[in-house]
């Protein structure tokens, strides 16, 4: 379901943050988070209350938490906490958001393709049994 290519940060920083400029550290932050997202297999899933959000990619085995301090790069081996300014993690978060956005989207297009091929289904079902029940 995840066709699609992000070039979502850069969206993002025009949009929201025109006059930001990620920091060495924070732009290899960035592009592994586009790295993840462009994989078919990594999970995208936010914890309303606290505000964070969670990516995983358990084929590649790395995880990442993003929280409004400090996003959290981890797999078996280590554990790199990118503590940067708010701008920057406001700037991850808004991509995430879109990212999220985006995916929910293809997921409904999906969905409700199936509603209405179930729905023309039983319509055909009914106009068939209507008509053999004329005869």
């Amino acid at each position: 379901m995840k066709v699609m290519q992000l070039n979502l940060f850069q969206y993002i920083r025009e949009k929201f943050f025109p006059n930001y400029k990620p920091q060495n550290h924070e732009q290899l932050v960035i592009d592994i988070i586009t790295l993840l997202f462009n994989q078919d297999d990594t999970e995208c899933i936010t914890a309303p209350i606290s505000g964070r959000y969670y990516i995983s990619n358990k084929r590649l085995g790395y995880w990442v938490k993003i929280a409004d301090t400090a996003v959290t790069i981890t797999n078996h081996k280590f554990t790199y906490v990118a503590q940067s300014p708010l701008n920057f993690n406001e700037y991850v978060i808004e991509v995430v958001k879109e990212y999220i956005e985006r995916d929910r989207e293809e997921f409904e297009k999906a969905v409700f393709q199936n509603e209405l091929e179930l729905l023309s289904n039983i319509k055909a079902s009914i106009e068939v049994e209507t008509k053999y029940n004329k005869k």
